[in-house]
């Protein structure tokens, strides 16, 4: 396996891993959405801390595809648009009532 083929082989082992790990988090999320951000119950971490664990986790795959020659950029005109999106349908939740 080539160095290129290792990077992409950890990333998409962190992928995988993630996958799983989104589902806890969509639980991690409701809980820090009911309890608040930095509650931690009876658990050594908060749910910030948790989602962060988990971003962070993403954030080295990447770096490490980086350093083996993949680098993955991203476009900030698609991600303008996706926030335009999202900032859209948040109104359009105001305007229902169910966000205020």
């Amino acid at each position: 396996m080539s160095p290129e083929q290792n990077a992409l082989k950890v990333f998409e082992e962190e992928l995988g891993e993630l996958a799983i790990e989104l589902l806890k988090l969509q639980q991690h999320i409701s809980k820090a959405i009911r309890f608040g951000i930095d509650e931690q119950r009876d658990l050594p971490i908060s749910n910030r801390e948790r989602i962060e664990s988990e971003w962070n986790d993403l954030l080295g795959s990447l770096k490490y595809l980086r350093k083996s020659g993949i680098e993955l950029k991203p476009n900030l005109e698609a991600i303008a648009k996706k926030v335009d999106k999202i900032e859209r349908y948040t109104e359009y939740s105001k305007e229902l009532g169910t966000v205020v």
